[in-house]
């Protein structure tokens, strides 16, 4: 496919950044507006009916929060990447000019950079080839599944059922007893599925792709200092390694920056999904559309995941480079060089990683915290109702 031809070099998440500019981030003004349409479709068709239409009973009513729960955290996710493109493209301008740097000589370096940018590459492309299969099945299942009832229950004198692409009651329209009501509606929720999975997927995609390349530069960096201790150029290599290493800390904190408030909103609706489930089960128990509820569920808990195991993964690979510094053989070098290498350690002992909001970095320890702060979250629920 067209969409997936690379022509810049490696060491930028080229492919991320096609699917970003489809939603609108993109360093013309003009293309930012584009992304304007979609949050109002997302409006009109998810938030408005799911807030102010009603339920026809409280456990379709859990169902229909936890939907819009999972959409808000992508629709709002994404427009906090269209507001922070100015951010976005300037780390992307900084991992260029690294990246050129690096692919510039010929090293181990260049080598491992070119090595991982494929692998990378490759993991993005299979993900989104991927990704058709399930993009098709949940925008065209419901309505095949609902006709074939319909047609069949119809036949043998009894009440159809109707399957929703989404829980709710949309506007005027009965769309759960009148198959020209639901017809209308399925119309309309086909292109709205496919347009829930391309947004949901350029806000993983592209923060994902974004976390990865940024520890690939601490990555680098190691590289390039246990090539310091093979070298007999120490002078140069290391100033090389500070450079490359103040590089990869200035690519951290613009992500940084990018991430904080997604990674907090995140947070508080996975929660919030996670608790909504489980709260179904305790009403409900396990039926057909527990199912449902528990597919939102394993695509926002993967989701979750992700951030915190490479969030994790980030801050591993930046407090490494201080072993790494340690073990190149600097008691052999000359006084001037040493105060180099140390100033490298003073750097990479500072805290790196993406954080929700300012409250807390995103690792697997955090991870683990989501799941008892979900628990308890709940367990009031549950006193509740």
């Amino acid at each position: 496919m067209r969409f997936f031809l690379i022509e810049k070099p490696p060491g930028v998440p080229h492919i991320a950044l096609k699917l970003l500019r489809l939603v609108g981030v993109s360093q013309t003004q003009s293309e930012r507006y584009r992304y304007v349409p979609m949050f109002v479709l997302f409006l009109l068709t998810i938030a408005i009916p799911k807030i102010a239409f009603g339920y026809p009973n409280f456990e379709t009513s859990i169902i229909g929060l936890a939907e819009l729960f999972f959409q808000t955290n992508r629709f709002v996710g994404v427009l906090l990447l269209v507001l922070y493109s100015d951010s976005i493209f300037e780390l992307v301008r900084q991992s260029e000019f690294f990246a050129k740097k690096v692919l510039s000589e010929t090293s181990p370096v260049a080598e491992y950079l070119t090595k991982m940018d494929t692998q990378v590459t490759k993991i993005t492309k299979l993900y989104l080839t991927a990704l058709l299969v399930p993009a098709n099945f949940y925008s065209y299942s419901p309505i095949v599944a609902t006709l074939w009832k319909y047609y069949n229950t119809y036949e043998n004198d009894t009440v159809p059922e109707f399957t929703l692409h989404m829980e709710e009651s949309f506007y005027r329209l009965n769309v759960r007893e009148k198959l020209d009501h639901y017809l209308i509606f399925g119309a309309i929720m086909v292109p709205i599925s496919f347009l829930c999975a391309l947004v949901g997927t350029a806000k993983l995609v592209s923060i994902l792709s974004l976390i990865k390349y940024c520890t690939i530069y601490f990555q680098l960096v190691k590289v390039k200092l246990e090539e310091v201790g093979r070298s007999q150029n120490y002078a140069s290599d290391i100033r090389s390694a500070i450079q490359m290493h103040q590089s990869a800390l200035s690519c951290a904190d613009l992500l940084h920056d990018i991430t904080a408030p997604i990674m907090l909103l995140q947070l508080v609706l996975c929660i919030m999904v996670w608790s909504s489930m489980l709260l179904y089960f305790t009403v409900a128990g396990f039926n057909t559309q527990f199912i449902s509820l528990f597919i939102l569920f394993m695509f926002d808990t993967t989701e979750t995941f992700g951030y915190c195991y490479l969030g994790n993964q980030l801050s591993d690979e930046s407090a490494r480079v201080a072993s790494v510094v340690y073990d190149c053989r600097w008691e052999g070098m000359p006084p001037a060089l040493r105060k180099d290498l140390q100033l490298i350690m003073l750097r990479a002992q500072r805290s790196v990683g993406i954080t929700a909001g300012k409250f807390c970095f995103m690792n697997m320890e955090q991870f683990g915290e989501v799941v008892k702060t979900t628990y308890s979250f709940f367990v009031v629920l549950r006193d509740q109702f």
